[in-house]
């Protein structure tokens, strides 16, 4: 297999020629002459301080041929090796999604993620590599749900998917040249989240007590979560729609030192509704008390961002509210049921699956859901 089509098995596959052939999938004109491995972050290699859930990290220095603005420190995400004992479903769609995603859309949007650098994607094997900037030199902080609460780090990233959103709010575009661009209805992401990725919930809820016994707290089945989040989705494609990160859970976040919000893992990237975004967001990056505290706050600032950065139009503060409260069942459902141990370690698993269950219950989230069915 010539390298022009080559989906490397493992960090030593990443050589200068491979390397310059994906980078050329969005800088043509680049040639890069030497590559050094500097560190391998395998599936499985997770704490409460940092996790690999779908893809191995491989962080590389390299050199170029000529002087050019691209990063000399790239991130390499890859398929996980296939002898792997690996806790996740198959998630082919997600890594086809996020590859399309910084082939196609990362240019045109100006906000804080990693600069694209070119990647592919193998429908017949179904593996993939990502090449992307590796933000280690600029020293953010990645979130994970074991931080103190910030207020102030909240907003940000609000203001970071506020960018987004506005930027492709109600698009006509999502009819033409973005209509590649999957929704909440239909396509393989959705087909994979109503098959292999909702039996595997159903296998955690049997190998996992906690989850089982928060379930339990809602006074709700899996079948009817199910349902209900099915519901929600319908619900929320007859509201105004944009692009989505669409797993914008705290933890695929990060902050830099100027206090600017990153938003990292478009693998699930999509059209639809923004609370998506906003709920999931908001009812994971603070604790169970923070959020109680800030949450209406927390909205009204992300809506006058919203305003301020081109979306006239938004929707008034109290059908946020509304919207928001319902979209609380998808977090806990899709969101952390899905999640195993071996992504994240026990500890955030527990805490993602708490704040989650606990904001449903906060917010009668299956009781307002159930009246969309």
């Amino acid at each position: 297999m010539s390298d022009a089509n080559k989906i490397p098995a493992g960090p030593k596959d990443l050589t200068p020629a491979l390397l310059t052939e994906l980078v050329s999938t969005v800088h043509p004109d680049v040639r890069i002459t030497d590559a050094r491995v500097t560190k391998i972050k395998n599936y499985g290699d997770a704490d409460t301080t940092s996790s690999v859930s779908t893809s191995i990290q491989v962080s590389l220095e390299v050199r170029y041929e000529k002087p050019c603005k691209l990063p000399t420190h790239v991130l390499a995400k890859m398929s996980i090796p296939e002898d792997a004992d690996c806790a996740n479903p198959p998630l082919e769609p997600f890594f086809e999604n996020e590859v399309a995603f910084y082939q196609r859309l990362r240019s045109e949007l100006d906000i804080e993620a990693p600069q694209a650098m070119g990647g592919r994607f193998d429908p017949v094997t179904g593996r993939y590599v990502l090449l992307m900037e590796d933000l280690s030199p600029r020293t953010p902080h990645v979130n994970i749900m074991m931080d103190e609460d910030n207020v102030a780090v909240v907003q940000a990233l609000l203001t970071t998917l506020a960018s987004v959103h506005a930027h492709f709010w109600q698009s006509p575009r999502f009819a033409s040249d973005l209509s590649w661009v999957q929704n909440h209805l239909a396509g393989s992401l959705e087909t994979l989240l109503d098959g292999p990725v909702r039996l595997h919930i159903v296998n955690e809820l049997a190998r996992e007590r906690f989850k089982r016994e928060f379930a339990q707290e809602l006074g709700v089945s899996e079948a009817e979560m199910f349902a209900g989040v099915k519901a929600l989705k319908r619900h929320q494609s007859t509201l105004p729609q944009t692009l989505l990160h669409g797993d914008a859970h705290f933890g695929n976040t990060y902050v830099m030192p100027d206090g600017t919000g990153g938003l990292l893992d478009w693998q699930i990237m999509v059209r639809g509704y923004l609370m998506h975004d906003i709920g999931y967001l908001i009812q994971t990056a603070l604790s169970v008390e923070g959020r109680r505290k800030h949450e209406r706050e927390l909205l009204a600032h992300y809506r006058e961002q919203l305003r301020a950065k081109g979306a006239k139009d938004a929707p008034d503060l109290e059908s946020l509210w509304l919207e928001y409260r319902c979209s609380m069942l998808y977090g806990f459902y899709m969101g952390w049921l899905t999640a195993p141990r071996e992504n994240y370690g026990l500890e955030v698993c527990v805490v993602g699956n708490h704040r989650t269950k606990t904001a449903c219950i906060d917010h009668e989230s299956v009781k307002l859901v159930r009246q969309l069915m």
